[in-house]
């Protein structure tokens, strides 16, 4: 009876345990594997039992990988990371150690302790954008405050010779590609500044309908000229919440733009708002490749683009104004195709 009890409180303890647990022999057969283990791996209840030989189970590669690794050099692992890849084609972090197994003819196996990282990494990843953008900050402001002055003047001199000089002279060319460029290097001065001065979001209760009506005047003109489908249902009807408009405008009208830019002539694109308990959830989807990074890429992280072109600021600067709201902002892969934008916002206290 005793030995039935403390079996039965064992079973209960591992299973009660949040971390992975999944315990190995020395033939690379598993001897035990809690239910936290197959969440983290991404596995169906039942997939993994007592018995089953790991290379023949459906374990992640990155991961049977390791379990090859500890199995054949018999050494202990520590605070080893691989990532997963989920059904959504987002990234699953994982944090893992190996311990050895001995027995009576010494080595008897590995046991395997992992957790999810994925929060962790994705905070620690928050943070350290946060620090870099006040170092880019710091770095940036003065030089284009600098720039701006020459900028103006160029730019000033060539609007006025472009008054002057006909259309047709052969020299017209050479000035409106002066005015253009100057223009040009005059909006990426201002996305550094924007992106490198602090601000304060000037909230006030703002309407989601407004908000998604103001994006489609914005981003229409520019979907018109590639004949892109430019929708914006209402989710769960229209809704209150606090918000800097302008600065939410930016951010959204950011990441419109950009799907218009990746789907082809044709495409569609969607803006959908509603409200998801106490947050406005804002949603932009298209059916264009969608968005494949390698583990240590990150988009929201500056400088990082691969729009030909692309300053790698309009992303971070998104999400800048989206955590300075308190929300969040993150992405998938759609499985038919395309990528899909999330953006949480608290509603506000008034407006629960």
């Amino acid at each position: 009876m005793a030995e039935w009890v403390l079996a039965n409180h064992y079973e209960q303890i591992m299973e009660s345990l949040t971390s992975g647990v999944l315990a190995v022999d020395a033939s690379g057969r598993i001897l035990l594997a809690n239910r936290a283990a197959g969440l983290h791996l991404g596995l169906q209840e039942g997939d993994l039992h007592a018995g089953m030989a790991c290379d023949a189970s459906p374990i992640p590669e990155p991961f049977r990988a390791i379990m090859r690794e500890v199995l054949q050099h018999r050494e202990p692992a520590t605070r080893r990371e691989i990532v997963l890849t989920q059904q959504d084609d987002s990234p699953k972090e994982i944090g893992l150690t190996a311990s050895m197994l001995t027995g009576p003819h010494g080595f008897g196996g590995a046991v395997f302790l992992f957790v999810d990282m994925t929060e962790r990494r994705a905070l620690e990843r928050a943070a350290e954008l946060n620090r870099q953008l006040a170092q880019i900050g710091e770095l940036t402001a003065g030089v284009v405050h600098e720039l701006r002055n020459p900028l103006a003047v160029i730019g000033g001199n060539a609007e006025l010779l472009q008054r002057r000089i006909q259309p047709d002279d052969a020299g017209r060319r050479h000035v409106d590609a002066i005015h253009e460029e100057a223009k040009a290097l005059e909006r990426l001065v201002a996305q550094f500044l924007g992106f490198a001065k602090p601000f304060e979001l000037d909230r006030a209760p703002c309407k989601a309908q407004a908000l998604v009506e103001r994006i489609l005047t914005v981003c229409g003109p520019n979907a018109d000229r590639k004949s892109i489908v430019l929708r914006a249902p209402i989710a769960s009807g229209d809704f209150l919440f606090d918000c800097d408009e302008n600065k939410l405008l930016q951010a959204l009208a950011n990441i419109v733009g950009n799907a218009i830019d990746a789907v082809p002539t044709g495409g569609k694109v969607s803006v959908l708002a509603g409200q998801d308990g106490s947050d406005a959830m804002f949603e932009v989807l298209d059916n264009g490749p969608g968005i494949h990074l390698k583990p240590d890429e990150d988009i929201f992280k500056p400088f990082f683009s691969r729009k030909e072109g692309g300053t790698g600021l309009g992303l971070a600067i998104c999400h800048r104004i989206v955590t300075a709201h308190k929300g969040t902002i993150t992405f998938y892969n759609i499985p038919d195709g395309g990528a899909r934008f999330v953006i949480r916002l608290p509603l506000g206290e008034e407006w629960l």
